[in-house]
Parts: structure tokens; C-alpha cells; sequence
């Protein structure tokens, strides 16, 4: 018995001291963009994070970094009369705006009033900082395979990729 007991704590130290010796796993990558524009707002870049298709709906994932030396008052028309922000299938000529819940809230990462009887979303992003935003928007049909996206004061992201879940 006293022979077993050693066998079982000479190969449970073997695995622990074998554990010890495994490399650490490498950390995690940040996500890389599919596409980065400069913006019209002093310093502030946008970078396309993601074009996603699920069924009849398309996600749009998106980072705001301002890079400049003051606070950008950040806003993205959604709905309303001032629309700034949508999707477009060049192939078609068709135009995809923010998908909007029951009560016309769109369904993004915020909707609020920015002006101009338009909502989106609107925030002050300090110097130096990001933030991040998404919305979701009627997907196109399976053989549409590229858009273009429109941010408000940023040129267009022309055939951008859409990944399919």
C-alpha cells in the first residue's frame, strides 16, 4: 500500500513540476480593424471593427479614438431627418439604415437626441481616449458579399467584407 501512496505522489509532483515548465499562454491580440478613416473632427479616427451577418440581421461594430489635444463632441445620425450613418449594397444601389424597435428607438449602441429631429448617438470623447458603438441593420441578401458604410464626417468604407455567423 505505503508503495502505491509513493507511486501516486511521485507522479502527482511529476505533472505539477511538468505544469510549472509549460509555457504561459501568449495573451490575447486586441482585435484588429478591417479599415480606419480620419474623420472631419479634428483628431478623431474611426476604425471599422466588424461587419457581421446573422440571419436578417447585419452588426456593425465600430472604435472612435481621438487623438487630438481637446475634447470631440462625437455624433452619428441614425434616425430622422438627418441620417448620417447607414449601410449601402452598391451592386443594387440599395440603402440600409439602423433597424428601430417598436417605439423607434434604434437598436445601437445608444439612441438619443442629437438635433435636427435626428437620434444616434452623441458623446464627448476626452483627448486621448476611444470608445467603441455598434448598431443593427436589416442584412442584405446571402449573395451580397461586400458594402459600403457611411459614418457621419468620415469618407466611406468602400467594399468592406461582410463575415457570415
Amino acid at each position: 500500500m505505503k508503495t502505491k501512496a509513493f507511486a501516486l505522489t511521485l507522479m502527482l509532483l511529476a505533472a505539477v513540476a511538468l505544469g510549472a515548465a509549460a509555457p504561459a499562454a501568449a495573451a490575447p491580440q486586441a482585435a484588429q480593424p478591417i479599415a480606419s478613416a480620419e474623420t472631419n473632427w479634428p483628431g478623431v479616427a474611426i476604425d471599422l471593427m466588424s461587419v457581421e451577418r446573422k440571419g436578417s440581421v447585419l452588426t456593425v461594430k465600430w472604435a472612435v479614438h481621438n487623438r487630438g489635444a481637446e475634447q470631440r463632441d462625437v455624433r452619428f445620425g441614425l434616425t430622422g431627418k438627418q441620417v448620417t450613418t447607414y449601410v449601402v449594397d452598391e451592386e443594387s444601389g440599395t440603402k440600409y439604415y439602423v433597424l428601430t424597435d417598436k417605439e423607434k428607438h434604434s437598436v445601437a449602441s445608444t439612441h438619443e437626441y442629437i438635433g435636427s429631429d435626428t437620434f444616434g448617438t452623441s458623446e464627448y470623447i476626452p483627448a486621448g481616449e476611444s470608445r467603441r458603438y455598434w448598431a443593427k441593420f436589416p442584412a442584405p441578401p446571402p449573395e451580397v458579399k461586400t458594402l459600403t458604410l457611411f459614418f457621419t464626417n468620415a469618407e466611406p468604407f468602400e467594399e468592406v467584407p461582410i463575415t457570415d455567423r
